[in-house]
């Protein structure tokens, strides 16, 4: 009778090498697949905020016959308090009344974030945090600023950079320009150049490492520091294109676009390589320029 031999079966070195580095350039080819398909999903629900901001501001425009103002006078409400209504955030909106300074009220109230005001390519709601204080304009009650709730998105106010009128160096008046001003609503039949070519409100620039640090991202809630809640657009107010930038402008985490709501209430995005100059036709409210494409 003839014997039959067991033997053991193993793999080499070499063999080894070469599965290990088959799975290595594997694993490559998937995880950027992987990362897009994430941004996919986070600039997906980005655009959902945007429309429910958008509707919100109809919304409000059909009981007022407006939109909410940039900010109400004295230490008050932001047009992101004003919407909060139209949001389901009915609960919350009613523990602010209108004549109540910032000041007086419980900070639970400042301190309650509201999910849809936050992309999930940069954050969520959960993991914001809050403003930092910092020291304000001599005249404040307050010398601190009241930590707050934090906002990834901010109203268009033109192209001037401040939502109330300029002083030209001849004298003159110079208006504000976007769909936001200070203290009062504009209505839809002020935007004559067509609802559907005027930002509203934008992913607003928060440069890296600067979370919840004024004048970029202070707390949404407070009409006392403007810079917190609104963005121009424009010259002088280009789109961020790098995560560093640290100017005070519209931009966002998503690769090479920042996305807005516009006065129809369509969400669209702008490439971040678009002229300032159509930027700012699309921040002007009444210029009656045509604006090409972009």
């Amino acid at each position: 009778m003839s014997c039959l031999r067991s033997g053991r079966f193993a793999f080499t070195l070499i063999e080894l090498l070469v599965v290990i580095a088959i799975i290595s350039i594997l694993i490559g080819l998937l995880m950027p697949a992987v990362q897009s398909a994430r941004e996919a999903a986070s600039r997906t629900q980005c655009i959902n905020n945007l429309k429910q901001i958008g509707l919100a501001l109809q919304l409000h425009h059909d009981t007022h016959k407006r939109f909410p103002p940039s900010r109400l006078p004295g230490e008050s409400q932001t047009w992101a308090w004003m919407i909060l209504p139209y949001l389901e955030q009915q609960n919350l909106y009613r523990q602010w009344p209108v004549d109540v300074p910032i000041s007086k009220l419980a900070p639970s109230i400042w301190l309650t974030p509201v999910p849809m005001y936050f992309c999930p390519s940069r954050r969520s709601s959960a993991d914001a945090g809050y403003s930092r204080p910092f020291k304000q304009r001599a005249g404040c009650v307050l010398f601190d600023s009241v930590p707050g709730a934090l906002g990834d998105y901010g109203a268009s106010i033109g192209t001037t950079g401040v939502d109330f009128p300029l002083v030209s160096p001849n004298g003159a008046s110079v208006p504000p320009n976007g769909a936001f001003e200070y203290a009062r609503g504009i209505s839809i039949a002020r935007l004559t150049d067509g609802t559907s070519h005027i930002i509203l409100v934008g992913e607003k620039n928060v440069p890296l490492g600067q979370d919840g640090q004024w004048p970029w991202d202070c707390t949404i809630y407070d009409g006392h520091n403007p810079s917190c809640t609104t963005r121009a657009a424009g010259p002088g107010f280009p789109l961020a294109v790098d995560a560093r930038d640290t100017g005070w402008k519209f931009g966002s985490q998503h690769p090479q676009i920042v996305q807005f709501v516009f006065g129809d209430g369509h969400v669209g995005h702008v490439t971040t390589s678009t002229s300032p100059w159509v930027l700012g036709l699309l921040a002007h409210r009444a210029d009656g320029q045509v604006i090409p494409e972009y």
